[in-house]
């Protein structure tokens, strides 16, 4: 898994004296990996199977909540802080601008699929494929002008600080057995060794067994 810099960056490596972001691009690639098998197996047809209504729910509802988590953490926790650190910096603010804007465009989104999930009316795959694109649109665009500012902005210090924001201990259950669902044995460990070894061992002895005890999707 090559995530040691940012795809067409040098400003947000690894190591002393840089923000590890390794867990934002983990989280990203699980938006990508969800909003995916969302377009894929979220059709009237399965969804009219009472078994497949049901999976495909509960795959939903992690990646719906996910996704708000990571938006009101950026949103109330990094993007502020960026904003102070950047202030009279035109061309920054404005990324960060952008990045607000696109929350509120994404998030109306979610709740547009709640409401055509349950209105056969409504054009499900419609609006199932605008939130794709948007969302993926909005990854690749924070990828490329929003996470080189952390990198070039704050210390490792200072991101260690932000990152409670971002990954709230109550969630954590859900968080990092979500992160690394689906990956090959080394890309899951890459993505463990992110996380203090304590929650590593609770996610092999609790929280995995949790997680796949549900069918999703």
């Amino acid at each position: 898994m090559s995530e040691g810099k940012l795809p067409g960056s040098d400003a947000a490596q690894f190591g002393a004296g840089a923000a590890d972001l390794g867990v934002m691009l983990a989280a990203h690639r699980a938006f990508r990996r969800d909003v995916t098998t969302l377009a894929r197996t979220a059709t009237r047809a399965t969804l009219r199977d009472p078994v497949r209504r049901v999976t495909v729910g509960a795959g939903w509802e992690v990646f719906r909540r996910q996704l708000l988590l990571h938006h009101q953490a950026e949103d109330t926790g990094v993007w502020p802080l960026l904003r102070a650190r950047l202030a009279g910096r035109a061309a920054a603010l404005c990324v960060l601008d952008e990045m607000a804007a696109e929350h509120s465009l994404i998030d109306p989104l979610l709740a547009a699929v709640d409401q055509a999930f349950d209105d056969e009316q409504l054009p499900l795959g419609d609006v199932i494929g605008e939130l794709a694109s948007t969302l993926r649109g909005h990854l690749d665009h924070e990828e490329r002008d929003a996470l080189p500012l952390i990198g070039a902005t704050l210390t490792a210090a200072e991101w260690l600080g932000v990152m409670p924001s971002l990954q709230p201990a109550p969630d954590l259950g859900e968080l990092i057995p979500w992160l690394v669902d689906g990956l090959s044995a080394n890309d899951a460990a890459d993505v463990l060794a992110m996380f203090p070894p304590a929650l590593a061992e609770r996610y092999h002895s609790e929280w995995k067994p949790w997680y796949y005890a549900v069918s999703r999707w």
